[in-house]
């Protein structure tokens, strides 16, 4: 009996595929042939809903990407009531929660640390979607700062910018020290990191 013809369901088959492979290997290193694979589909199929890797990646960028940002960090950071620094604490705290409940042999990492770590310059189109991505998660942080700045629960001398970008800096190097050393150093990881975020507290 022929299979049923699903394009939406095929498309979206052939996009978590692919983001499989894009977090495990980065878009460069990332195999149109692993892709269909994992999806079940043959390469006419993938490249009749995609012009190429280039098209399927920047696609699932634009469709996947802004909403984890949105959910992990930018709705949870906009809650001024409560301190930046504890928030921040949770995003950190469940990031490795996520990495210590993943086997090894299937942890891939999260697709907005992978993806802003991985992304080479000469793809222009993808380093722009990156580089707008990364922009909304840096502004998302200072900002929060800012305001606890203004509240007084953030130390008033810090330079909210500069913070920002090493907060960030920090949620990409979790992932990348756990793809080379195991889960088991996001224990010693968190606690640098709650150490470095209490720092941020008013003298």
């Amino acid at each position: 009996m022929a299979r049923k013809k699903d394009p939406v369901g095929t498309r979206a088959l052939i996009l978590k595929a692919a983001g499989l492979e894009f977090c495990e290997l980065g878009i460069t290193a990332a195999r149109v042939n692993t892709i269909v694979e994992r999806a079940n589909v043959t390469k006419g199929c993938l490249f009749h809903h995609f012009s190429s890797k280039e098209d399927l990646a920047l696609t699932w960028i634009k469709e996947t990407l802004p909403p984890l940002l949105e959910s992990a960090w930018l709705t949870p950071l906009s809650q001024i009531d409560i301190s930046p620094i504890e928030t921040l604490k949770k995003i950190l705290q469940e990031q490795v929660r996520v990495i210590e409940q993943t086997p090894s042999s299937e942890f891939v990492g999260s697709p907005i640390a992978t993806l802003a770590a991985s992304v080479p310059h000469s793809e222009v189109l993808l380093a722009q979607e990156i580089q707008q991505l990364y922009g909304q998660w840096h502004e998302g942080i200072e900002a929060s700062l800012t305001i606890g700045q203004k509240n007084r629960t953030i130390h008033s001398a810090i330079k909210a910018s500069e913070e920002a970008s090493l907060i960030i800096s920090m949620s990409i190097g979790l992932e990348l020290l756990v793809k080379s050393s195991g889960a088991a150093a996001a224990v010693g990881f968190l606690r640098s990191a709650f150490a470095y975020l209490d720092t941020l507290r008013p003298a």
